[in-house]
């Protein structure tokens, strides 16, 4: 009855080792408190993946131990298998949800007695998180956009707001794992500034073609990755794109690109989705410049005027409906020849139409870029002077358009 009783106290009071560091070969000991037995574990690896065999290694510090052992892990449909009277094997499952499983050990006493105890071991299951190419499964929907800025797709506003980001799950390769990306949306200015940048982080995946799983995986990523909290179960399809208040003729550029402080691993410039589109605006703006004239050729120079060097105008241009540029060409009313725009007096300058050939929107029209806001080109300028006779007048003009 003594002997009986020292057992049961033996078992019930097995101390959990203390070493459960994540280290490949680190060891969990357990260690009678009356007997100089112990049992010590060891698995193969840190982490496991889907499909991985897991081996473990029991040894027992006392040859002359009576006690029968069994390991069991908290894994839904696996169990360890022996292969020797130390070794176990485990599968674990392909479509197992990644997570901790405690290692548990069910021991029998020779007397029949059974004990199930913790060993705080754990067998670690991780999912793969290979980064897939995002040109594999990324698209926009309406419409595609385009990869060149200077071939930006136009667009009315209200298809602009209609667009949002398309994921083809079943185009994502088996075993990928998740896809963490980040959504960055620019809205650019005619002038090449950033008007406005909004960034979105969200998370993707195949299908594993059973929704009640899809959406515990779904729900496990959420709680893991804490910037990927606010995410729904809508945009692991698509994703809508901020795009309210949209200047006219504006680029709005998308640029999708993998989460790499999420899926760790080398940066690859290269896999990365960019679509630029523009906004249609009206085909008719005015605008106004202050240019700095120089007369070349007066139909009335025996007339002579002491021009001034400023002359300010109101003008009006023609827009391509598709490529967003202005007509090279554009008209002009305004005050010339004067030393201030509003510094018009006897044979000190006037009033003027102005018919300007812009060299510098011309050269945007054959997408070369120059300084934004500089107009630089030839002027004809139907003059009517003050105290003078009207006069036709042949400028080159450099102005900065406001």
């Amino acid at each position: 009855m003594r002997k009986s009783l020292c057992y049961h106290l033996m078992f019930l009071c097995m101390l959990v080792a203390v070493n459960t560091t994540a280290q490949p070969r680190s060891t969990t000991l357990i260690r009678s408190t009356f007997e100089d037995e112990g049992i010590s574990m060891d698995l193969d690896k840190p982490v496991y993946f889907p499909g991985d065999t897991a081996r473990l290694v029991i040894q027992r510090t006392k040859s002359a131990a009576t006690a029968a052992l069994t390991p069991m892990m908290e894994m839904e449909g696996t169990t360890f298998r022996a292969s020797d009277e130390s070794t176990y094997f485990a599968i674990i499952p392909q479509t197992i949800t990644p997570g901790s499983y405690r290692i548990l050990l069910r021991i029998i006493h020779a007397g029949g007695q059974r004990f199930l105890y913790e060993t705080g071991r754990a067998v670690e299951v991780e999912e793969h998180q290979v980064v897939e190419q995002l040109g594999q499964y990324v698209s926009i929907a309406p419409s595609d956009g385009s990869s060149d800025p200077h071939t930006a797709m136009t667009l009315d506003g209200w298809q602009i707001r209609a667009l949002h980001v398309v994921f083809q799950r079943d185009k994502i390769r088996p075993r990928m794992g998740p896809q963490f990306a980040t959504i960055r949306t620019s809205v650019l200015l005619r002038d090449g500034t950033t008007a406005q940048t909004f960034e979105r982080r969200v998370v993707t995946f195949r299908s594993h073609g059973n929704p009640e799983r899809d959406r515990a995986m779904f729900s496990q990523y959420r709680k893991a990755y804490g910037a990927y909290a606010a995410i729904s179960w809508d945009e692991l399809r698509r994703v809508r794109l901020p795009l309210d208040s949209l200047p006219a003729w504006s680029m709005i550029r998308v640029n999708i690109e993998p989460d790499y402080t999420i899926t760790l691993g080398a940066y690859d410039g290269s896999n990365s989705f960019t679509r630029y589109f523009r906004v249609r605006g009206p085909t008719i703006e005015t605008g106004f410049s202050l240019g700095i004239p120089k007369v070349l050729y007066d139909t009335r120079s025996r007339d002579s005027i002491e021009y001034g060097n400023t002359s300010a105008m109101v003008r009006f241009y023609h827009v391509n409906a598709e490529s967003g540029n202005r007509f090279p060409v554009s008209l002009g009313l305004g005050t010339f020849g004067v030393n201030s725009p509003i510094d018009v007096g006897v044979g000190r300058g006037g009033f003027a139409l102005s018919m300007f050939l812009d060299l510098v929107e011309l050269m945007r029209t054959f997408e070369i870029e120059i300084i934004k806001k500089i107009n630089l080109g030839l002027e004809v300028t139907p003059f009517i002077s003050i105290g003078k006779k009207s006069r036709v007048l042949l400028n080159a003009q450099v102005s900065l358009a406001l």
